[in-house]
């Protein structure tokens, strides 16, 4: 292919290599609508195509993330309810989803097999260019909001997908603060707006607006098309033309408008707090300040630098001067980019409103000083080392990250390999270590006072009560307008609704969908390869890498003969490793060196159980680092060093980082409760459930909460307790090392870097922890999670995966995301056989509790005709291979070597999902109707309609 050359409609506009990703990038124009498309062919196995749309808000309605969700419900070619989810039940998919920006809305997929690469790009085109939702406002009405009235005598309520999905969102005070500053930075562009949506202004949007919307935005014109991958470039581009080549062009998607300086502004806002929370250190502060367009590319990433090297960890001199001050817990300093005006932000945690205005203080005072003294070159070279190994990472799924990359550049008119390369980029950035360019651009960002906006957002236990005030106050005025005749239309519109929703797409419909047959998917799972062995002493574990140049290596360290305090402390300790001073370097030192030697690292206690001994586990402290193969020598005595070096009695340091620790804990309990909630209904199970819960579930949030209430007693114990811990577990006897590279690296010096120790005396744990079976956890919030878990583990482990995708995909789907307007919900299975639902900012968790008590009689039903499940085995398929790194492909095989699972066991559980039918499913129905653990993590509203309860705040 070269310049000039036609095909499909699509003129080549240009070819060039990219040495440094082993790629040609080709670029193309749509002679008929000027539609853009870009093609990085390289020899990756994973092919992705990818339709975006520049989406400009107008306001706060999130139309178009309201769109992003409802193209997928059924279009032109393909009509059935939702070809989104049919794709996920017979597909190979490597990445099936959509995702909506502040500017753009992305639809991208991705295969390894070349006849599921272009069935999912038949689906999505037809998807984004010929929806139903001209034909079918119920689709609107699920995804985005309707009012549910179905008797007059009701009240109402507003109901809808993104409607609840956006409450979630919005409960999380980060997730305020930075919508907060965007509306005081971008006051007359589309950024001052929410994209996803603002639940108050959500229901301001119309039907008709919102079809006004696609018909605009959803042009060709306005696509930016995206392949990457060894794909067939004839058959893409004739598929792509059968869509746009009747097209002409059009400019109705106008450019983005730039934002004017902004006077320096202030604002406080309010965020929920429960009722018995302290005011106290729950006040944040936000600074931010645009600091320049997109096309500067190296001035963003030095930004980067800067942030990172002046609050990138407690020892950092701009966030130690603030951490010193004793008004504030937590500092960052960050660069929001991926926008047509990219800006910075500085958030000041947990401090108190009296308080705010010396901080800021002291943020001029340090920045002036660090600017005129000048920054520690060493600091921004390390920093350079860490930004740059990041860089280069390859992780999955990498297709579509180069993809959002280009669209930072691509989108607004430049080279869309801006974004991409950095060979040049960290040159240019090394050599300015020898000017005052940081410096100047330190100055500009945190003493130029120009364009500055200032949010305080203020802790309120009237906050959230206050929203549902407001809410309820806007439906009854639009319900006291109603007339006798408009009341009797929104209850003709729910029953309308409730008719679609429950409605079965027909065979003739069904048929329209394209299907992988299950000759195409391989009986064989893909290879894991592990060579275990003894090597100077050591256990090893290799797996053989693609990427050149880069090592992973974990350090598994035996905690077998360790008791439950043990435990917890040592996860505990997991927080606090390197962050704390070593023997041999102080805080500012340590970061340097491992900014400078490793690309990352981090410290945690992990389980592992087999299959049928739910009563006991491996328990190991685990150290998993990333790092340039030429650095292994560093990389090694510095890790070691941190393991057995590191000084814990420096309590007051050890209590900051607590601190911290338990407010974005605590955080993300708001905002990601699924996953709390999960793993507190499945902690009595087995050994390594209780461990996990322990370690990193809601039972470590509330240990390490107990522990800070009586710090001064507590920490120094703690500090003691961990010093210890630290010279009896980090030996070479308890030690296994995992490594993946490309060739084997001689990890010998650890025999001279730790000492011996002693060889504990069992391989295994037996463990269990003690936990209500009905919990519920208080939190601040609009929306719920729940997690619900059957009591014992299951047997047959092919039938179950393939049930749990059916209850995933049909049952759980419909009931709790369609009609109760949750943003997610979903049936999982573990390694161990543990069975458990969930669901993700759902409204109603009384109705989910009661529909996962339905599950068996749901999976009778569905099973009861003997239909053939291929495309159910498909998917399940699919869900155990997705897209993996190096470092992640050396993580699961780990994970089976501890559980001793052999590859021929993988096989025999692939030649089994395989063989699963409709009545190996209906068999395992009693064990649904087991009386399950749950845990509701939600408002003290929503727990109150969950039953009896052993209720927790956070």
């Amino acid at each position: 292919m070269k310049i000039a050359d036609k095909i499909h409609g699509f003129t080549v506009t240009g070819v060039q290599p990219v040495p440094e990703i082993g790629a040609t990038l080709t670029t193309m124009r749509h002679d008929g609508t000027g539609a853009r498309l870009l093609w990085m062919d390289n020899s990756d196995e994973n092919k992705l195509f990818s339709i975006a749309f520049k989406t400009i808000p107008s306001d706060d309605t999130g139309i178009f993330h309201i769109l992003e969700h409802s193209v997928l419900g059924g279009s032109k070619k393909y009509p059935v309810k939702e070809p989104f989810l049919e794709l996920m039940k017979s597909s190979m998919n490597t990445f099936l989803n959509a995702m909506t920006f502040p500017d753009k809305t992305m639809f991208p997929v991705s295969s390894r097999n070349d006849a599921d690469f272009m069935n999912l790009t038949r689906v999505y085109l037809d998807a984004v260019f010929c929806p139903a939702i001209y034909d079918n406002p119920g689709i609107f009405q699920q995804e985005g909001w309707h009012i549910e009235l179905r008797d007059p005598s009701d009240e109402p309520l507003y109901k809808g997908v993104v409607f609840n999905e956006m409450k979630g969102a919005y409960s999380s005070v980060y997730r305020r603060m930075g919508r907060e500053i965007e509306r005081m930075l971008f006051p007359d562009t589309c950024y001052g707006f929410s994209s996803g949506g603002d639940p108050a202004a959500i229901p301001n949007l119309t039907y008709e607006q919102f079809l006004a919307g696609h018909r605009t935005f959803y042009h060709p014109s306005n696509a930016y098309i995206y392949l990457d991958g060894p794909v067939d470039i004839d058959a893409v581009l004739a598929l792509i033309d059968e869509y746009i080549g009747g097209c002409g062009p059009s400019d109705a998607a106008r450019d983005i408008d730039w934002q004017q300086p902004i006077a320096p502004a202030a604002k406080t806002a309010e965020y929920e707090i429960a009722p018995d929370e302290p005011m106290e250190m729950r006040t944040h502060v936000a600074v931010g300040k645009v600091l320049g367009g997109w096309q500067d590319r190296e001035k963003l990433m030095a930004l980067h630098v800067i942030g990172e090297a002046l609050a990138g960890s407690n020892d950092a001199p701009l966030k130690r001067a603030l951490l010193d001050t004793g008004l504030c817990r937590d500092v960052s300093l960050d660069v929001e980019d991926g926008v047509l005006q990219p800006y910075g932000v500085l958030e000041i945690l947990n401090t108190d409103p009296e308080h705010v205005g010396k901080l800021l203080d002291t943020v001029r005072e340090t920045a002036a000083a660090l600017i005129e003294k000048g920054f520690d070159r060493e600091d921004l070279a390390a920093v350079l080392n860490r930004l740059e190994f990041r860089e280069r990472d390859g992780q999955e799924p990498r297709g579509l990250i180069r993809n959002i990359n280009i669209l930072s550049s691509w989108l607004y008119g430049g080279d869309p390999l801006m974004y991409v390369t950095c060979d040049s980029l960290f040159a240019f950035l090394r050599e300015q270590l020898e000017t005052d360019y940081y410096e100047n651009l330190a100055r500009e960002w945190l003493l130029d006072e120009n364009g500055r906006a200032t949010l305080t957002m203020l802790p309120s236990r009237e906050y959230g009560a206050k929203l549902r005030e407001a809410e309820a106050a806007r439906l009854k005025a639009v319900s006291d307008a109603w007339t006798d005749a408009d009341r009797a239309a929104v209850i003709e519109a729910n029953a309308k609704l409730d008719a679609w929703q429950q409605s079965v797409d027909t065979p003739e419909q069904l048929a329209t969908m394209p299907q992988l047959p299950l000759s195409e998917v391989s009986e064989k799972p893909l290879p894991l390869r592990t060579e275990a062995g003894v090597e100077n002493g050591l256990s090893v574990l290799f797996h053989p890498a693609r990427e050149k140049g880069l090592v992973s290596l974990t350090l598994y360290f035996s905690l077998a003969d360790r008791t439950e305090e043990e435990f917890s402390r040592l996860s505990v300790m997991g927080g606090l490793l390197g962050s704390l001073p070593t023997a041999k370097r102080d805080g500012p030192s340590l970061q340097r060196a491992v900014k400078s030697l490793l690309g990352e690292i981090q410290y945690k206690v992990e389980a592992f159980g087999a299959r049928g001994k739910p009563e006991t586990c491996k328990v190991f402290f685990a150290v998993k680092a990333r790092f340039l193969e030429k650095n292994l020598s560093g990389a090694l005595a510095l890790i070691a060093e941190i393991l057995t070096e590191t000084q814990f009695d420096r309590t007051d340091v050890v209590k900051e980082l607590l601190l911290q620790a338990d407010e974005e804990t605590r955080q993300r309990i708001i905002s990601a409760g699924n996953r709390y909630a999960m793993g507190r209904a499945r902690a009595a199970l087995s050994a390594e459930s209780a461990v996990a819960e322990l370690t990193g579930g809601f039972e470590a949030y509330r240990r390490r909460h107990a522990l800070l209430d009586k710090a001064d007693e507590a920490i120094p114990a703690l500090a003691e307790a961990l010093s210890a811990l630290q010279k009896t577990v980090f030996t070479r006897t308890r030690l296994t090392a995992s490594v993946t590279a490309v060739d084997k690296p001689d990890i010998a010096a650890l025999n001279e870097l730790l000492p011996l120790g002693e060889q504990p005396a069992a391989r295994e744990t037996a463990f269990r922890l003690s936990v209500p079976a009905a919990q519920g956890i208080l939190i601040p919030s609009t929306v719920s999670y729940t997690g619900y878990a059957l009591p014992e583990p299951v047997e047959d482990m092919a039938v179950w995966r393939v049930a749990s995708t059916i209850l995933s995909l049909e049952y759980l789907w419909n009931e709790v995301r369609v009609k109760g307007g949750a943003y997610g919900a979903g049936a999982t299975l573990n390694r161990l056989g543990e069975a458990a639902f969930y669901s993700y900012r759902d409204p109603s968790p009384a109705k989910t509790l009661e529909t996962c008590r339905g599950a068996a009689a749901f999976l009778r039903a569905f099973c009861a005709d003997g239909k053939a499940l291929d495309r159910y085995i498909i998917s399940t398929i699919a869900q155990g291979e997705p897209l993996q790194s190096d470092s992640e492909r050396g993580d699961t095989a780990d994970a089976m070597w501890m559980r001793g699972v052999t590859e021929a066991e993988r096989q025999a559980e692939r030649t089994a999902i395989l063989a699963v039918t409709a009545d190996s499913v209906a068999s395992i129905c009693p064990r649904l109707e087991e009386k399950a653990a749950i845990c509701v993590v939600a408002s003290q509203n929503a727990l109150d309609g969950c039953g009896a309860l052993a209720v927790e705040s956070i």
